[in-house]
């Protein structure tokens, strides 16, 4: 054999070679994709575990607020286990929707908690916002942050035109 046809034989060796290593990989088993798990080997011998839960309001009340049959604003009343300050947690919240009331909050009681909120629009204001009628939901809920939230109570306050024959159901 020439030395040409050795050094041809090498470059084919070492071609097949790389060849059959890069065919070696791309068809070596790759390992299944899994959720990542961990244990632990600790446990407690014995004791309980119990989940916090959070007291629901109640007594959620809804009374409007009329002149001349003309509803003028609307009290919503209710109690709770917790107080409406955001420095405290868990608190005590209410919304309307839509929400086109000025409110004026007070509490008492220290646990219950009685909480008012007095929602006045004035009588103008009330004429010209429920022109055809209206319906506004009060949802009271307690809640932690902004995830963990009671179950809710609901008022719905129903006005005819003009904001006649206010209503809370």
């Amino acid at each position: 054999m020439t030395a040409a046809e050795r050094s041809s034989w090498r470059r084919r060796v070492l071609a097949a070679l790389v060849v059959g290593a890069c065919a070696a990989a791309l068809l070596w088993p790759r390992p299944t994709l899994t959720d990542a798990s961990y244990s632990d080997g600790e446990y407690v011998a014995s004791g309980t575990v119990t989940a916090a839960t959070l007291s629901d309001p109640t007594n959620l009340t809804c009374t409007p607020t009329k002149a001349l049959n003309i509803l003028t604003g609307v009290t919503v009343t209710w109690q709770s286990a917790y107080p409406l300050s955001p420095t405290t947690a868990p608190i005590s919240t209410l919304t309307a929707n839509p929400s086109n009331y000025s409110a004026a909050i007070s509490s008492s009681g220290a646990g219950p908690y009685t909480h008012t909120m007095v929602l006045n629009q004035g009588l103008l204001g009330g004429i010209l916002n429920n022109v055809l009628g209206s319906t506004v939901t009060f949802t009271v809920t307690n809640q932690v942050g902004t995830n963990w939230h009671s179950a809710s109570l609901v008022k719905t306050l129903t006005t005819g035109a003009l904001g006649a024959n206010p209503h809370c159901t």
